[in-house]
C-alpha cells in the first residue's frame, strides 16, 4: 500500500509586527506637545516673576516712576504702605500726588504767575500718605463705633455744596484736581461726612468722656460751693471765644446755638444756673444773666457759659496715628 503523502498545511510560523495604531500616534505626540507648553509656560512664568521683581525693586528702591512703572503700579496692587495691616494702593497715592500738583500750578495760574504758598517735594509726598493714612484710620475708627455714611448723604452733602458755586461743579473739580465728581466724593466728602459722625460718636461714648464730665462735676460743685461764675470761667472753660470774658456769649437767638445748649438756656429764669448739659462740644454749665421776650415769650437770652470739652476728634485722630502700626514702602 502507498504512502498517503500529505501535503502540509503552509502555517506562516514567522512574527508579525504590527503597525502602531493611530491613537498610539496621537498619544505621543499629545505628550511631546504637553510637555513643550508645560516647558514653555514655565519659562514664561519664570521671566514674569524675575521682570516683576526687578520692577519691584526699581519702583520700592530705586523710585523708578516712568511710564512702565506707572503702568505697572496701576495694574497690579502694590502698596505704598499697610496701616494696621490693610494696604493702602500705591495706585491711589501716585493719583494724589497728580491732583495735589494740578491744584497749585492752577493756583499760580490764577495768581498770574505770582508765588504761591506751595509744599516742598518732600513735603507734597509726605502730606499725601499721611492723609491717605488718616482716612484709612477713620474708616477703622469708623468701624469700630458702628459709624458709616450712605450714598445718599454723601450726594446729599455733594448737591448742598455744589449749589452753592458758581458754573459747573463737575468741571471745576476737574479742571482743580483732575478728578471726576464720583472721586471727589469718594477723596473729600466721604471722609468729611465721616469725620462728622465719628465725632459725634466720640462725643456721647460714655467712657471717653468720663474724665470731662468729673472734671466738669467738680467745677459745678464748686460754683455751687459760692465760687465766682467768671473766675471759673476764666480759669476752666475751653471757649476761646468766651472764657477770657468770664464765659461771656452775649445775646443770642434761637436757632444760633446746637439744640441741647438752647433748650437748656431758654428754660433758665434770668441769674439762674444749669446743671451739666451735654453737647458734642462737651459738659458745659450755663448761666442766663438776662433775657428778651416777644409776645409773652423769651425771644433772646444774654448768657455766660463754662465749657469742659469732650475728647476732639482731632485729639483722638492724632493719638490713633500716634500709637498705629504703620509699616512704609518707601522713603517719605
Amino acid at each position: 500500500m502507498s504512502e498517503m503523502s500529505h501535503e502540509p498545511h503552509d502555517h506562516n510560523h514567522e512574527e508579525h509586527h504590527h503597525a502602531p495604531s493611530a491613537e498610539v500616534k496621537s498619544g505621543g505626540r499629545s505628550h511631546v506637545m504637553r510637555n513643550i507648553v508645560l516647558g514653555t509656560a514655565a519659562s514664561f512664568v519664570v521671566v514674569v516673576m524675575l521682570a516683576t521683581s526687578v520692577l519691584t525693586f526699581g519702583i520700592y528702591r530705586l523710585g523708578w516712576s516712568g511710564p512702565v512703572s506707572s503702568a505697572a503700579i496701576h495694574a497690579l496692587p502694590y502698596p505704598i504702605a499697610l496701616v494696621n495691616n490693610t494696604p493702602i494702593r500705591y495706585a491711589e497715592y501716585l493719583n494724589d500726588i497728580d491732583a495735589v500738583k494740578q491744584f497749585f500750578a492752577k493756583q499760580k495760574e490764577q495768581a498770574g504767575g505770582q508765588p504761591v504758598n506751595e509744599p516742598t517735594v518732600d513735603e507734597l509726598h509726605k502730606g499725601v500718605l499721611d492723609r491717605l493714612i488718616q482716612t484709612e484710620l477713620l474708616r477703622q475708627e469708623a468701624v469700630r463705633f458702628n459709624v458709616s455714611v450712605s450714598a445718599k448723604e454723601i450726594d446729599d452733602e455733594y448737591t448742598k455744596v455744589s449749589s452753592s458755586q458758581n458754573g459747573d461743579p463737575a468741571a471745576q473739580i476737574k479742571d482743580l484736581y483732575g478728578w471726576s465728581v464720583p472721586q471727589f466724593k469718594e477723596k473729600v466728602m466721604m471722609p468729611y461726612l465721616l469725620q462728622d459722625k465719628l465725632s459725634a460718636a466720640l462725643a456721647s461714648d460714655a467712657t471717653l468722656n468720663a474724665e470731662a464730665q468729673k472734671k466738669a462735676e467738680d467745677v459745678l460743685a464748686k460754683l455751687k460751693a459760692g465760687g465766682k461764675f467768671e473766675d471759673l470761667a476764666k480759669e476752666y472753660s475751653a471757649d476761646p471765644g468766651s472764657a477770657e470774658q468770664g464765659g461771656d456769649l452775649g445775646w443770642f437767638g434761637k436757632g444760633t446755638m446746637v439744640k441741647e445748649f438752647e433748650d437748656a438756656a431758654f428754660a433758665l429764669q434770668p441769674g439762674e444756673m444749669s446743671g451739666l448739659v451735654k453737647t458734642n462740644f462737651g459738659y458745659h454749665i450755663i448761666r442766663v444773666d438776662e433775657v428778651k421776650k416777644k409776645k409773652g415769650e423769651v425771644s433772646e437770652v444774654k448768657a455766660r457759659h463754662i465749657l469742659v470739652p469732650s475728647p476732639t476728634i482731632d485729639s483722638y485722630m492724632k493719638k490713633k496715628f500716634d500709637d498705629a502700626k504703620i509699616v512704609k514702602f518707601v522713603k517719605v
